[in-house]
């Protein structure tokens, strides 16, 4: 009897487990591609000063989103 009891609890923490850790991984698989890979964050900060000029302000607009990029990005791409 002590031994179904103790089959049955641990069965139930790996059922709890289970429905927390799935989810979980889901929800970050989903998250992932709205960061982009820090490979990319250059490149892309380098095309958007080309196609500024000379104009300061989309320059600026350039150095800040190449800064949130570089802190957001994904290192694992």
């Amino acid at each position: 009897m002590l031994k179904a009891l103790k089959a049955g609890l641990f069965g139930l923490a790996l059922g709890a487990l289970g429905a927390v850790a799935l989810p979980t991984q889901e929800a970050e698989a989903q998250i992932q591609p709205m960061f982009p890979c820090c490979s990319s964050c250059n490149p892309n900060y380098q095309n958007c000063v080309n196609s500024a000029g000379n104009n300061p302000s989309i320059i600026a607009e350039c150095v800040q989103t190449r800064s949130m990029c570089e802190r957001l990005c994904r290192h694992t791409c």
